[in-house]
């Protein structure tokens, strides 16, 4: 007991030491009163810069001995030591050489922002053309018994004639994308008519359901290097199909479900049309198909939840 007694006494007389101001640290604070009085631009301000420069000088050589004393200390006498007397940590390279008055920010290594989850062996189901009174209603009854969310490639003509269906689509979670406003051959169009045909139904799309929509399928896959241009100003994607059915040629239920389940792989955007009563009789084979050879069948904006404004997109990937 007598030895810690010692042992606090000296560490106290060490604090003592490195408390008390230095005649530098005097000089520091007169020459700055008087560069105070005198104001800016004076002579004085240059002593004033080497008398502040010669104390932090003066003043990190003194934090630097007692740091060493306190590391040499035994570690019952270094937690005798009050916390506020301690001595800082060291200084980092950066900041020795920074300017007085400045803070340095430690390194850092930008990161990237996070990607979006992978959606697991998802497959996109895609319908182009509504919507339309009865088929379109009956595939949404099926999708929602099947707990499915799909793509609508809606026509803007369609929306303004079937507001009712364009806002159940969006209630009941599904992806709402434009497919022109008369099913044009937008590549065929010219600047002006790929324009309207693009804004008249984005128009309808926002007045009948308040959707943005943020997809599009040209009719027919038809597009050229305007129509990209055209959709990228307006802060959409393109997306067509790597699994084609032809439900709109063959009109045969098991066919389309067929096609669908054969073609699909993780990743593939399937293209069926829900004005067709064979492709609405054929949505539960092909959901159950799907799940079967497992995969995840789920709308554009599932698989892909931040597509690139302008880009074609053939399957997720």
């Amino acid at each position: 007991m007598k030895r810690l007694l010692t042992a606090v006494s000296t560490v106290a007389v060490l604090c003592a030491a490195v408390l008390a101001p230095t005649p530098a640290s005097a000089d520091s604070s007169q020459v700055a009163q008087v560069s105070s009085a005198q104001g800016a631009g004076s002579l004085i301000d240059a002593s004033s810069a080497f008398a502040t420069g010669s104390s932090q000088r003066t003043s990190r050589a003194v934090e630097d001995g007692w740091r060493r004393a306190y590391e040499g200390l035994p570690g019952q006498m270094q937690q005798a030591v009050p916390p506020h007397l301690r001595p800082p940590a060291p200084a980092t390279p950066a900041d020795a050489d920074a300017p007085a008055g400045v803070a340095v920010a430690p390194a850092h290594n930008p990161s990237r922002p996070p990607e979006s989850p992978r959606c697991s062996n998802c497959v996109a189901v895609t319908y182009d053309d509504g919507p339309v009174t009865g088929t379109t209603e009956q595939l949404l009854d099926t999708l929602k018994r099947k707990d499915v969310h799909a793509t609508f490639f809606v026509l803007g003509q369609n929306a303004n004639a079937h507001p009712e269906i364009v806002r159940r689509i969006r209630d009941e979670g599904h992806t709402i994308g434009s497919h022109s406003f008369s099913h044009a051959d937008l590549a065929k169009q010219t600047d002006a008519g790929i324009a309207a045909q693009l804004d008249e139904t984005n128009a309808a799309l926002k007045d009948k359901g308040t959707v943005e929509a943020r997809w599009l399928r040209p009719p027919y896959g038809s597009y050229d290097s305007r129509v990209v241009a055209a959709a990228a100003a307006r802060g959409m994607s393109l997306a067509t199909w790597d699994v084609d059915t032809a439900d709109w040629q063959h009109r045969n239920t098991a066919t389309t479900c067929q096609k669908a389940v054969a073609g699909a792989r993780e990743g593939s955007i399937i293209l069926m049309h829900d004005i067709h009563q064979p492709t609405v009789a054929a949505a539960e084979c092909v959901i159950d198909g799907l799940r079967a050879k497992g995969l995840n069948p789920v709308s554009l904006d599932e698989m892909i939840p931040r597509p690139e404004a302008g880009h074609v997109y053939t399957r997720a990937d």
